[in-house]
């Protein structure tokens, strides 16, 4: 059995999963994520006096936008790695026959490719 069917039966089972089954995996890596959205905010309310609601909504939309580079990045690398298109949209919880409407990168386009991420811009902060 090739890797592209032994990941599309792993992904199909998790997919099974009940939501609660689901959840246990990613459970702690949220938990590190909220706090450090709390911690973030705090600072952002103090230096621009802004309310602490306020303040946990714009970290944490910045946090999603983020994270969707990060989705759309690991995409990329997992394509470069033999992985299928149908697989890695399995793998975002998008439909296989949406692969490229999920992934526009994943053309095979070399100016798409070429393009920064958000992700570039704040791996690049933290040199």
């Amino acid at each position: 059995m090739s890797d592209n069917s032994t990941d599309r039966k792993a992904l199909e089972a998790l997919a099974r999963e009940s939501p609660q089954e689901q959840i246990a995996y990613y459970r702690k890596p949220f938990m590190v994520l909220w706090a450090a959205v709390q911690e973030a905010s705090s600072e952002l309310s103090e230096d621009y006096d802004l309310s602490p609601e306020m303040a946990q909504l714009w970290v944490a939309e910045r946090m999603r936008q983020v994270s969707d580079s990060l989705v759309d990045r690991l995409a990329e690398k997992a394509a470069s790695r033999g992985i299928s298109k149908s697989n890695i949209a399995r793998a975002a919880d998008a439909s296989p026959a949406n692969a490229l409407r999920r992934f526009p990168r994943l053309r095979n386009d070399a100016d798409a490719t070429k393009t920064r991420l958000l992700i570039d811009d704040v791996l690049d902060s933290l040199e």
